[in-house]
């Protein structure tokens, strides 16, 4: 029981490394033209908005605690409908991921 918690633990925090380590690597590709400055940051803002709520989701799913255990950033630039949909499906962290597979293609 006890190495299968911290195996548990080691995998949450892998997960958690390579997703940042992703949007790392979006961050270090965006554009340096003055011109999109602005479609850069509402870029950067939604990406970090968007993993904020999946790493949320996942932790939930995991832990079988609500929303109110794991605190995420606020979804400021998200559509309310699309917010509305969130909540009612059952594979929240999916419809996530989708959201930021869809915001960088």
């Amino acid at each position: 029981s006890y190495a299968r918690y911290w195996e548990g633990i080691t995998l949450v925090e892998r997960a958690c490394a390579v997703w940042m380590n992703g949007v790392s690597n979006l961050f270090a590709f965006v554009s340096a033209d003055p011109k999109k400055q602005q479609e850069v940051n509402d870029f950067q803002h939604i990406t970090a908005r968007l993993m904020s709520l999946l790493v949320c989701h996942s932790m939930c799913e995991i832990s079988r605690r609500d929303r109110s255990h794991f605190p995420h950033l606020d979804m400021t630039g998200v559509d309310p409908s699309s917010l509305e949909y969130l909540e009612k499906t059952t594979s929240k962290q999916h419809v996530v991921l989708q959201w930021l597979q869809r915001l960088v293609v």
